[in-house]
């Protein structure tokens, strides 16, 4: 979520079509370059996401690079280093570079074709596969890993705006807010893990019949725990809000609260930034006031 604020709190946003293509031809070059037939073609998911499908001596992979600038690279350099540390050159088949016409680089990573799962996860299973991911990382931490500290201080931002827009009330806020402090206060003494940062539905892929958690762009040095509560804010896991918000993260049923609460106030401000909350079923004051309610 970390690049997504960073991204649509920035008056000055790239034209993402735009930068798609002036990628295609150098990747397809690049690829074109060993002999192999090659095909490649834009995938239109993700936010930010400047994806292709290919489909190279008749096998069908997957291509991901980044936006311009340096942390944007870093951050998918850092997805590599997580991918193969999760899963070796099983989903990291190759990371290579491609030159562009303006003489800047972009760096590409090669990952097979996975698929969608076929039905939601239940949420005991979704808890062990955030739980698997942080064990196999343990204390290893890349270079430049943003920190729990971002989300804190972009609360201050979604705090200000969200009741500014008329889209928060003030006690709802206040609330809010208190969860926030009192997470920041107790932030030194909780468990820390290397959390995914965007542990969506989406991002839990099948390779065959195993899952693989990919898109670890995002990926932040926080709260043992953080990406099962992220999980569950997703809207279609929103039914397991009512029945599993808490025991399966290891946390305290408050921090589990207050955790919950400050993924939605972002992923509200995020919608906000964005323009996406003008096509949301659910209001931003109605999903906070759920998280609140919780007990």
């Amino acid at each position: 979520m970390l690049g997504k604020l960073t991204f649509y709190e920035s008056d000055d946003r790239l034209d993402i079509t735009a930068d798609r293509a002036r990628i295609l031809p150098a990747l397809r070059q690049h690829l074109q370059s060993s002999g192999r037939d090659v095909s490649v073609t834009p995938a239109l998911g993700g936010t930010l996401g400047i994806c292709f499908d290919a489909e190279i001596a008749g096998e069908k992979q997957f291509l991901k690079t980044h936006l311009p600038g340096a942390d944007t690279r870093a951050s998918l350099a850092r997805e590599a280093d997580v991918l193969l540390r999760l899963y070796g050159k099983s989903i990291l088949l190759d990371r290579f570079e491609v030159g562009l016409a303006d003489g800047t680089h972009r760096l590409c990573l090669l990952m097979p074709a996975l698929a969608p799962q076929p039905a939601p996860i239940a949420p005991a299973d979704a808890a062990a596969m955030a739980r698997e991911c942080s064990e196999q990382l343990a204390n290893w931490r890349p270079d430049n890993l943003p920190s729990f500290e971002h989300y804190l201080a972009a609360t201050g931002r979604a705090l200000k705006t969200l009741p500014e827009r008329g889209l928060l009330d003030l006690a709802s806020a206040a609330e809010t807010g208190r969860l926030i402090a009192l997470l920041a206060e107790r932030f030194p003494k909780l468990p820390r893990a290397l959390c995914h940062g965007d542990f969506g539905p989406k991002n839990i892929m099948l390779q065959g019949m195993t899952p693989r958690i990919i898109d670890w762009e995002d990926a932040f040095d926080g709260i043992a725990g953080y990406d099962y509560l992220y999980w569950l804010t997703f809207m279609e896991n929103r039914p397991f809000l009512q029945t599993a918000p808490f025991g399966r993260s290891g946390l305290s049923p408050e921090i589990e609260r207050a955790i919950l609460a400050l993924v939605v106030l972002l992923k509200s401000y995020l919608a906000v930034c964005s323009g996406a909350y003008l096509k949301h079923a659910v209001s931003p004051q109605a999903r906070i006031a759920e998280i609140l309610a919780l007990r």
